[in-house]
């Protein structure tokens, strides 16, 4: 049936002690990203799953393909310190986008970190089987159902939702039914069924659907992250960047590992599942900048992972550090082409978290430090402050942090400790601002240096078919004033 999600605000292995063997973190069961198969952060919104394939699922102000090689125009700019901002109870307002339906944008500029949506479930069931969202539908409200109907539906063809219906929904033995009767009531299960799939968040074990979080539309650029938080209750969604009053509100629908997806794949997976062709600046980008960062930033967040935890055995895997100085740049650059692609949620903190733990192993105390901060403002811009349940499961930045903290002090170095707004955290801050935009610079050169090769390469290439092709022709010629000189010798 449908596919479960996996943004919950479980998104790391709980960390072992610093000091655990190599081998017993080899044990750690790591997926290649060509054996895993995709998840799915959501399922489609109103406004984008009924989409036809010539139409964008995203309406976000970043449709269009940026000319910069940078997807995210604050990336040069980009450090993560966070400061509370305000949390308004509407910040948005829905709207009609021409051919798409539905969508939700802002109506007033929104700080990074403003939590723009919280509300509960409309309609929840307990595990990924569709047929079930059809007994809470009859137990709705009027006014609830209205809600749910008003959401877009969308059938995809490989769920066989009429299949469901008349297997699991419909008694057989039923004899105060006519086929009419059955046909019907079939028709509106399909319709609750296919609404639900196309609206869905993964929320806690189970799928829900939202109100007012299922109009949100896709973008491979999102400007804001939703998760379910289960210390609230609620569903939340948070601006990852500062967003202008009049810009559509966009999530990702392809959470995980779909972060690091080509083109290509985002559009087989949309297409199928959600019936629509994205068209934001990832997506828009036909010269190949986006697909070769998200290629590159994957197979170096898979060989980070191979390289702390272990890899598949026998496997050739690229992009695994020969050696952990290695494994810390290679984090570094993972971070910086993360902000310059604009994927600022989760897999930032990841990028993060593996870099500070691979300071840590090299005693760079306070990289280890200063990186685990960056992880903590990202992780509450991202998910806010409630944050009991990755706390108790050992899995939250505050919970590194205080390793970080203990190794600190194990190693005699005390922990930086500034007052927040101080004259030397906004040194430090200038410090990494220029630091991360020396780096997101140095990968911008690197990435044009590669184009331009290419092109030459290009051009060479075409210019030595143009000069295969021009002598063929001058010999042609030659072969033809020939024949014309001597007829009785032709042939």
């Amino acid at each position: 049936m449908a596919t479960a999600g996996t943004l919950s605000h479980i998104y790391f292995f709980v960390n072992k002690d610093i000091t655990t063997s190599t081998e017993e973190r080899k044990e750690e069961h790591i997926q290649s990203p060509e054996s895993h198969s995709h998840s799915l952060s959501r399922s489609a919104s109103p406004a984008s799953a009924g989409s036809s394939d010539n139409d964008s699922g995203s309406g976000s102000s970043s449709s269009s393909a940026s000319k910069d090689s940078s997807l995210n125009p604050l990336a040069a700019d980009f450090a993560p310190t966070f400061t509370a901002p305000p949390t308004a109870a509407k910040l948005y307002e829905v709207r009609e986008i021409a051919g798409k339906g539905l969508g939700l944008f802002a109506t007033s500029p929104i700080p990074r970190g403003t939590c723009i949506i919280s509300e509960k479930p409309l309609l929840r069931i307990s595990e990924n089987a569709l047929h079930l969202a059809w007994g809470p539908y009859c137990r709705l409200s009027n006014a609830d159902k209205k809600a749910f109907d008003a959401l877009h539906f969308y059938s995809p063809p490989h769920l066989h939702l009429e299949d469901a219906s008349r297997m699991q929904l419909i008694d057989p033995t039923d004899s105060t039914m006519d086929t009419e009767d059955v046909d019907e009531l079939v028709a509106d299960q399909i319709r609750v069924m296919g609404t639900f799939a196309c609206n869905n968040f993964q929320c806690g074990t189970g799928l829900a659907v939202f109100a007012t979080t299922s109009r949100l539309n896709h973008s491979c650029v999102p400007n804001v992250h939703h998760s379910f938080n289960p210390t609230i209750g609620q569903q939340t969604v948070y601006a990852v960047r500062d967003i202008a009053e009049g810009e559509e509100l966009c999530t990702t629908y392809l959470g995980g590992q779909g972060v690091y997806y080509v083109r290509a794949q985002r559009i087989e997976i949309l297409r199928g599942s959600y019936g629509f062709t994205c068209l934001c600046a990832a997506c828009g980008d036909v010269g190949g900048g986006s697909d070769g960062r998200r290629e590159v930033m994957g197979g170096i967040a898979y060989g980070l992972q191979c390289f702390q935890y272990g890899g598949p055995a026998g496997v050739e895997v690229p992009y695994v550090p020969r050696n952990p100085a290695e494994a810390l740049k290679q984090a570094e650059d993972l971070v910086c082409m993360l902000v310059g692609e604009g994927v600022l949620s989760i897999e930032l903190c990841k990028a993060y978290r593996m870099a500070s733990m691979v300071a840590l192993n090299l005693r760079e105390y306070e990289r280890a430090w200063e990186y685990a901060c960056h992880e903590a403002d990202v992780e509450r811009t991202c998910l806010g402050s409630e944050l009991q349940d990755l706390v108790r499961s050992g899995a939250g930045a505050t919970c590194w942090i205080e390793k970080v903290r203990v190794a600190l002090v194990k190693a005699g170095r005390a922990p930086p400790v500034t007052k927040r707004g101080g004259k030397t955290e906004r040194q430090k801050a200038a410090k990494r601002e220029k630091k991360m935009r020396m780096r997101v610079e140095k990968i911008a050169e690197k990435e044009a240096q590669m184009k331009s090769e290419r092109e030459v390469a290009k051009e060479a290439k075409a210019a030595e078919k143009r000069a295969k092709v021009e002598a063929q022709r001058e010999e042609e010629r030659k072969r033809r004033e020939y024949d014309a000189q001597f007829p009785g010798l032709k042939g």
